[in-house]
């Protein structure tokens, strides 16, 4: 609960709103117990032909008869009498007096605005129960718009924190845990935790108020035949506990296989071509099929639990009002104010006080069934938040230095000094690589797959830290220069072109929102995307090129990553494996591009192409996770 509580805290920044929505709940539950009190009353008129006027009057004239009888009885066993029994009918003297006092209040009341008649006085009450009813769900819908906008407003701001963290994420931290798991925490956690709030601030404050409403009004009929009523009150406590902590773990699981329902749903659909090409539409229906059932499973046991529940609590709760509807029909049917020896009423009660505290013990009993539902959403509340700010809360593996140093101007020498990497210790991807690399140079860099070439790459932008050794600009380590600063100094095009779903434009400037139309047209030339951009697309620049860039070829998407890095004027320009899907005639246009570009620009090349060799100022290979200057200029030149 401890992530819940940062939520419920969170929330407190909205504390007027809160505020309100609690003076609401208090109107709900004394508008409900005083519409309970008021309606036995008029039953009992009813029965009797009398008005509300009549009635106060009879009930003042027992108390005088009550007192005149209690004085009597006090003045006659004065003497016989020890002080303790003098001080008992003192007591039940005052009492009465006050019983008097207070009707003698309502009549004053009901002689100014009810009338005298029976039949209107009952039609005037229950007008008047029925406008307090429409307040009440007044009360309750504007308790409800409170309660929605703190938790709406809280859940928005968590999104956005987690979705801004996301973004912020180092490599290594956001593969721990993964898009399926962002998503999930995004969506189906952030509604749950909202659903969580929800219960929180408006039943679970709403329904206890509406309790103690009504335990408060019976108390005052009759304290101990109440106190009588919770004798059962500790098997229900046991209850709840049991089938909380049952749902408690449900919750939970539900939570971990809806990341794994994200996480397949992910993958088929991201790869649905693949799937389509390899002819395995089975297979992934299958696992579809088993990450599906495993959550209803989970959702039938969560709805068994919630539903056994129910009928629990609310056998527990007749039987409360089992015992007190028993104890007080004794006292009523045989005028006692004793149970065997245990006092319960000071003078017998009466079918009224009865039937009002009968009332009021079953308009307890509602809200006291709405709460034991109310645990469930909440500690399904509780378990999103542990995901939601286990994401909010995660440390990064590349941390941001909290003293940055800049560098004013263009940078002029890039160094990588023994730097050494792995993803697992077992196995050393790069071991002690060392480069200098003056601005301007281009530099091309060889290796077989997994060599180690894509994560130096991956260094060299701060996606990752390395294990040991540093990488410097300008004598400055990367770890002291701020991460946003260094890559506005990079612009990678990478093998794995990664477009919007958004016009050619937008892809085009994505990065650089403030480039003019020629600019983009320019980076588009020197890129040669500009003649299939006008010639092939049907809308040119403003064409949507789909998800992932789906309505382009392979190539096409290539050529707008370059154009897009080309527009941001970058001081080191990365391409990795960035032609491999180019054809042989565009290959040879960007190399010419590239050579113009020579100089103005550190210029590195990760290829399997030997040919782009020619380019470059100093070549080099891994092998066994080393850097070796490599013949391969010579040969190709």
């Amino acid at each position: 609960m401890k992530n819940f509580w940062k939520a419920i805290c969170d929330s407190l920044q909205y504390a007027p709103a809160l505020v309100l929505a609690t003076v609401c709940s208090i109107g709900i539950a004394l508008i409900w117990s005083s519409n309970i009190t008021a309606l036995y009353p008029v039953i009992d008129m009813t029965l009797k032909g009398e008005s509300v006027q009549s009635w106060l009057e009879k009930k003042i004239a027992v108390s005088n008869d009550r007192l005149q009888s209690l004085q009597n009885d006090k003045n006659q066993t004065s003497d016989a009498v020890p002080t303790s029994n003098a001080n008992s009918f003192d007591r039940l003297i005052n009492e009465e007096i006050s019983a008097k006092a207070w009707n003698e209040y309502y009549l004053g009341w009901a002689n100014m605005f009810l009338p005298q008649d029976p039949f209107q006085t009952i039609c005037c009450i229950m007008g008047l129960l029925v406008c307090s009813t429409l307040v009440k769900h007044m009360l309750m819908l504007a308790n409800d718009m409170l309660i929605g906008y703190v938790s709406t407003n809280i859940v928005r701001g968590l999104r956005m924190r987690v979705f801004d963290t996301a973004l912020h994420m180092d490599k290594k931290t956001y593969q721990s845990f993964e898009t399926s798991g962002l998503l999930a925490a995004i969506t189906s956690a952030a509604e749950g935790l909202s659903s969580g709030l929800i219960a929180v601030f408006g039943a679970a404050i709403r329904e206890p108020l509406r309790v103690i409403a009504c335990l408060a009004a019976a108390f005052y009929i009759c304290p101990r035949l109440l106190l009588l009523s919770v004798v059962l009150t500790p098997l229900l406590i046991v209850c709840i506990l049991y089938f909380n902590r049952k749902i408690r773990s449900i919750a939970s699981s539900i939570l971990g296989r809806n990341a794994g329902f994200h996480e397949v749903l992910l993958e088929a659909l991201s790869n649905v071509f693949t799937v389509q090409a390899f002819t395995m539409e089975q297979h992934e229906n299958e696992r579809f099929r088993e990450c599906t059932k495993d959550m209803r499973r989970a959702s039938m046991r969560m709805i068994f639990y919630t539903g056994l529940s129910k009928p629990f609590t609310e056998l527990i709760g007749i039987g409360m009002v089992a015992i007190t509807v028993c104890a007080g029909a004794y006292l009523v049917v045989n005028k006692q104010t004793h149970i065997g020896f245990v006092q319960i009423c000071d003078v017998p009660l009466e079918v009224t006080d009865l039937l009002i505290f009968f009332g009021l013990l079953i308009g307890a009993s509602d809200p006291l069934r709405k709460l034991s539902g109310i645990s469930v959403v909440i500690y399904s509340g509780a378990m999103s938040a542990n995901l939601l700010y286990s994401i909010i809360d995660s440390k990064p593996q590349v941390a941001e230095s909290t003293n940055c140093s800049s560098i004013t101007g263009t940078h002029k020498r890039i160094s990588i000094r023994d730097v050494c990497f792995h993803y697992h210790p077992s196995h050393p991807v790069l071991d002690e690589v060392n480069l200098e690399i003056p601005f301007g140079k281009t530099l091309v860099i060889l290796g077989p797959n997994g060599s180690g070439k894509s994560t130096l790459i991956q260094l060299l932008g701060r996606y990752y830290a390395p294990i040991s050794g540093s990488l410097q600009m300008d004598g400055i380590d990367f770890q002291c220069m701020s991460t946003k600063e260094l890559r506005r100094k990079i612009a990678l095009v990478s093998q794995s072109t990664e477009l919007f779903n958004r016009s050619v434009l937008e892809n085009v400037k994505y990065g650089s929102p403030d480039a003019s139309f020629d600019e983009v047209v320019d980076a588009s030339t020197m890129a040669h995307a500009h003649e299939f951009i006008t010639r092939s697309l049907n809308a040119g620049y403003d064409t949507v090129v789909g998800q992932g860039g789906q309505k382009l070829s392979g190539g096409q998407r290539q050529r707008i990553a370059l154009a897009r890095a080309i527009l941001r004027k970058p001081e080191i320009l990365i391409l990795d494996e960035s032609t491999s899907q180019i054809d042989m005639e565009s290959e040879l246009q960007i190399r010419e591009t590239l050579k113009e570009m020579k100089g103005s620009m550190t210029i590195i090349i990760i290829t399997h192409r030997e040919a782009l060799t020619a380019l470059a100022d100093e070549v080099y290979t891994i092998h066994n996770g080393r850097l070796i200057p490599s013949q391969h200029k010579l040969a190709a030149a």
